[in-house]
């Protein structure tokens, strides 16, 4: 019986084992899709708010420098797909050759 019961407390051992690191794993994963959902809903909301000022707006600069600096960092930390963070990118890049007007129609395609 000693047997048996070393087997079967040695099994629970092991279940409650994979139960936390299945548990540690799924609590990991839910963090990151959170910050990466706030994440992408703020680049989302000084895009919108950088395609409503015009370049001659005192605060369209800083608006513009947040948000390529949140767009490099979410593209770092894998927050954005990486099909879209390129998309995002290169309009930030036309935005800064091409002005504010071109940047609208490339806006106006990503959405």
């Amino acid at each position: 019986m000693d047997t048996i019961t070393r087997t079967i407390a040695g099994s629970a051992g092991v279940w409650i084992a994979v139960v936390c690191i299945v548990g540690l794993v799924s609590v990991g994963l839910g963090l990151y899709w959170l910050f990466s959902k706030q994440a992408r809903l703020r680049l989302a909301e000084l895009r919108k708010k950088l395609d409503d000022l015009e370049p001659t707006d005192p605060e369209y600069g800083a608006v513009r420098a947040l948000y390529t600096s949140m767009l490099i960092d979410a593209e770092r930390w894998d927050f954005l797909p990486s099909e879209s963070g390129s998309s995002d990118h290169s309009e930030s890049t036309h935005d800064s050759g091409g002005g504010h007007i071109g940047d609208g129609g490339a806006g106006g395609d990503h959405h």
